[in-house]
């Protein structure tokens, strides 16, 4: 039936959404087709005449792909290519190819067949960041730096324990994406409108031949969840809000004042007025385009969290657009931030110097009066701050410190007497030394940084091997279903 259609309506919202799905969907759209006119015949439905028919028609239309634009005659892009098909083989053979077949259970499985591609997709990305991040951690095993809580120098640490705590939680990202795609890769198709058919279907198959691990196990849930979709942005939005923080920490560390990191050339821009300026520009459009997607991601909470429980258009074609816009955004800012580590540089000499200047050894000096003198944690760290306070108000660091005024606080102060040698004094003092003695477990010491990055790479490669095998199982669906169609029709 012909409807009259208003020009807004068909302008801000038809022709937007049949673009939008015949850009990103129709493949998908198609493969439901042929699975489902298989299944027909399998199952004594459809006729093996009409079904070859119907069959060599949509295959061929397929493999062609599909190029018209938008007819406002019809609702959609599954309504315009039903016409197509009948204007080549009649409304009334057409007409069976949807028996027990809803655009409800479709779209829903066209969207996790499509969310499952672009999650992989970005799996990828992510496990090529952690490959730069680790080749990172084997150039800069024994670059010692200042570590910071609450924005003051804390600890020495190493860059290479810094750059592998970025790496466990990417590590944890593509955990969070392997348990999510489990949950996204069910086939709803068979849930129909929501109730299932009185015909008798078989939903294993339809399973089976586009590529799920298993039928969904309620028609209503089917084709009335968002869940996957909240699931989906939500696991993107942990891994930039990570990545917000590490882009924060690059770009403070490329300031004069730090300079612990240069940029390539490629990857700044001058000033139009100052010649010395080397912009981080990269990292600042990386750190823009993490506010840009998440603002997509956490809109499409707003979409669907208001509407009824069942198939609707607000979780249907209204929240793949900003879904689409953010894991887009997400993926390129993956690519961005590798391309951008890979080419930069680290002042390790600057570093080091940086810890030497400040206080950040001193924990271990307290350390030394507990091991070798005996006493309290907490008189050992008092002794030792009064130090520090002197010397900060005489405008010195830790260099204008001596064994003998550590003896004096102690004594005059704490009532205590220390035996504390200048060599045990220089010693704790030592960034080098610091991070040797800090070999526990998840410590900054080498040989154990060396084996949290042998643990990652395993565990990497592992991911690596379980993506590979989920974009095979996906494709060899694909190929069996067209060996299927082919041999049919031949």
């Amino acid at each position: 039936m012909t409807r009259i259609r208003s020009e807004q309506y068909i302008l801000e919202t038809l022709k937007p959404t049949y673009d939008f799905t015949k850009s990103n969907y129709f493949p998908y759209m198609m493969e439901i087709n042929l699975g489902h006119l298989l299944m027909l015949n399998k199952q004594n439905i459809l006729g093996e005449d009409e079904a070859k028919l119907l069959l060599k028609k949509t295959y061929e239309l397929y493999q062609k792909g599909y190029t018209k634009e938008y007819d406002s005659s019809y609702e959609d892009l599954f309504f315009m290519i039903e016409a197509d098909l009948e204007e080549e083989l009649g409304g009334e053979l057409v007409g069976n190819m949807h028996i027990a077949f809803s655009r409800n259970d479709m779209d829903t499985t066209m969207f996790r067949m499509f969310w499952r591609d672009c999650l992989l997709n970005w799996m990828n990305q992510v496990m090529e960041l952690e490959e730069v991040i680790l080749r990172l951690v084997d150039e800069h095993i024994m670059t010692i730096m200042p570590a910071h809580t609450h924005n003051q120098q804390a600890q020495p640490t190493t860059l290479s324990h810094y750059l592998m705590a970025v790496e466990q939680n990417l590590s944890r990202d593509l955990k969070r994406a392997m348990s999510l795609y489990d949950r996204i890769n069910e086939s709803p198709m068979g849930a129909c409108a929501l109730s299932t058919t009185g015909f008798c279907i078989d939903r294993k198959y339809m399973c089976q031949v586009l590529g799920f691990d298993q039928v969904m196990a309620n028609s209503y849930d089917a084709v009335a969840t968002s869940d996957y979709l909240m699931e989906m942005a939500s696991v993107l939005s942990i891994s930039l809000s990570n990545l917000s923080r590490f882009v924060f920490d690059l770009i403070f560390m490329t300031t004069n004042e730090v300079n612990t990191l240069r940029l390539h050339d490629k990857h700044v821009q001058t000033s139009s007025i100052m010649p010395q300026k080397r912009n981080p520009s990269a990292l600042e459009h990386t750190r823009a385009s993490i506010s840009k997607a998440l603002a997509d991601l956490q809109g499409c909470f707003k979409v669907a969290h208001n509407v009824p429980f069942g198939d609707i258009v607000d979780i249907g074609d209204d929240i793949q657009p900003p879904l689409l816009r953010g894991v887009q955004q997400s993926t390129s800012i993956i690519k961005i931030l590798t391309e951008i580590l890979a080419d930069c540089s680290f002042n390790s000499e600057l570093m080091i110097e940086r810890v030497k200047g400040g206080f950040s050894t001193v924990t271990e000096l307290s350390d030394t009066l507990v091991r070798n003198e005996e006493i309290p944690f907490r008189k050992a760290h008092g002794i030792v701050a009064h130090m520090v306070h002197e010397l900060n108000q005489q405008g010195q660091n830790m260099s204008g410190g001596s064994v003998e005024r550590l003896k004096e606080i102690a004594r005059e102060k704490y009532d205590c007497i220390l035996q504390i040698t200048n060599t045990d004094f220089r010693k704790a003092l030592n960034p080098t030394e610091f991070i040797r003695v800090r070999n526990i477990e998840g410590g900054p010491e080498m040989n154990e940084v060396k084996r949290q990055k042998q643990v990652s790479f395993t565990r990497l490669h592992q991911h690596k091997n379980w993506v590979s095998e989920k974009l095979n199982h996906i494709q060899a669906s694909k190929q069996y279903l067209q060996q299927e169609v082919e041999l049919f029709i031949q």
